[in-house]
């Protein structure tokens, strides 16, 4: 391959990127989807407005007025206690003696209040358990204006306020109860399971994402493949191609409709995005703007309730991510994606000049779409099982390799040196497909007739041994 095969390029890049949008439907389909882009969160914001304000108003405030307890404990219940403990609470009537459960509930039944009822029951067994439990059950009547956030709320405060009050009457700590009630479990393990325990948080994480990497990937290869084989049929029928075979060697052909293909994705991904940060800054101004002071009242109940968020460190710890390693899987990532688009235009680039129609193009184009669907339910396949010798397979097959050894890389299952091979394959791949569609490129786009099959490209590829 001589440096003087790929002189023109540049022209046949810049003459892909033209044609593309100079199709009015590509247009069209590009404002349709950036339209939607940024009209969809504003009207979303704005639909969802009440519901919205709904939600923040509920956050830390309390719209219960009167809240009946029934207790068939001997471990009392201090109302007083409970509201300097949780002063969202402080306005409640609390109807703590004398409460008839039937008169209550008949009530919430037949009409909507603010009232809910209480009923702590002496120790039962639950059904479908053994041991016995103290049991509270909390109610509200129907289409009452108290939220279920608020309801939920309200059951942790109790439940914990009334483990409060069983430790003061017991006269035991939190720990020696806590022992008191807690089951005796036991396993057997074997040794060898122990590491693969430890280890199975990381591994459904790592699932999820190269089912996450593989679909965005897939997607990629099979738009942009189809788009190069469409254009290549098209341009086959006008007789554009013999046009440009006069002044331009075949492999510039082929480069330049990858490359070009390649822009148009890059720059419709960027015009998407940039609709996407203007609707999301067109978002976030209307919700400032009608729920600031709801969310800010909201935010203050919460500080004043003294509720809060707790995030599980240790969980997230325990993922033992390493920022180099995910920096540089970026970096990988960006890499094989291009690599594996390179791969798969060359071969959409081949099927689409061996068609002469687009009839013959929807059957030759299913190699395409078969090898990078096989590929992705190895990729998957691979995750799921967890299985080294299927994960190693899948690492060596470059169809499903571009899916499973860059997220693995960065999440510390593969080495460099997978990525290296990977890499190292699609490269002699794409270069022997180069080679091989410019020594054949230019009896293709001058045949008409019935589809070329692959034991027809070999033959044609050996008569014109020699030439590229």
């Amino acid at each position: 391959m001589k440096k003087s095969d790929l002189t023109g390029w540049q022209k046949v890049c810049a003459f892909t990127i033209a044609q593309n949008y100079k199709s009015k439907g590509t247009v069209i389909g590009l404002v349709i989807v950036c339209t939607f882009i940024l009209l969809a969160g504003p009207l979303l914001s704005l639909a969802g407005g009440s519901k919205i304000e709904e939600v923040a108003h509920d956050l830390g405030s309390c719209k219960i007025e009167n809240f009946y307890v029934l207790n068939d404990t001997d471990i009392p219940f201090d109302e007083k206690k409970f509201t300097e403990e949780h002063a969202q609470y402080e306005k409640v009537n609390f109807i703590t003696s004398e409460t008839d459960e039937e008169s209550v509930i008949s009530k919430m039944e037949n009409e909507a209040t603010k009232d809910v009822f209480m009923h702590i029951h002496e120790k039962q067994k639950a059904e479908g358990e053994d041991e016995e439990k103290y049991r509270i059950a909390l109610f509200r009547s129907k289409d009452s204006e108290i939220s279920s956030m608020e309801m939920e709320s309200l059951s942790d405060s109790v439940r914990d306020f009334f483990f409060e009050s069983r430790l003061e009457k017991s006269g035991m700590t939190e720990d020696q109860i806590s022992m008191m009630d807690s089951d005796i479990y036991t396993q057997t393990i074997d040794a060898k399971d122990i590491s693969e325990d430890k280890d199975d948080d990381f591994d459904a994480f790592t699932m999820s994402a190269v089912i996450f990497y593989s679909m965005i990937v897939m997607m990629i290869v099979l738009v942009s493949s189809q788009k190069i084989a469409v254009s290549l049929v098209t341009e086959k029928s006008s007789k554009v191609i013999e046009t440009l075979l006069l002044t331009v060697r075949p492999l510039a052909i082929i480069t330049g409709k990858i490359v070009g293909t390649m822009v148009v994705l890059i720059l419709n991904a960027a015009i998407m995005l940039f609709c996407g940060m203007i609707s999301g800054i067109i978002t976030t101004a209307i919700t400032a703007k009608k729920f600031s002071s709801v969310l800010t009242e909201g935010l203050m109940n919460i500080q004043n309730s003294g509720d809060g968020v707790e995030i599980d460190a240790e969980a997230v710890s325990s993922l033992n991510f390493d920022p180099v390693r995910i920096i540089a899987g970026i970096g990988i990532i960006i890499i094989t994606t291009v690599l594996a688009f390179v791969f798969y235009s060359i071969i959409s680039g081949i099927t689409g000049a061996s068609c002469s129609s687009m009839d013959d193009l929807s059957n030759a184009s299913s190699f395409i779409a078969l090898s990078s669907v096989a590929g992705v339910y190895l990729a998957m396949g691979a995750a799921m099982a967890n299985n080294p010798v299927l994960t190693e397979v899948s690492y060596l097959f470059p169809f499903s390799g571009i899916y499973t050894v860059p997220v693995h890389f960065m999440f510390g299952k593969a080495g460099f040196s997978d990525v290296l091979i990977l890499w190292g394959e699609l490269i002699l791949l794409t270069v022997f497909l180069f080679r091989f569609a410019a020594k054949i490129y230019h009896v293709l786009v001058y045949h008409n007739g019935e589809r070329l099959k692959l034991r027809n490209l070999l033959e044609i590829s050996k008569s014109q041994k020699g030439t590229v």
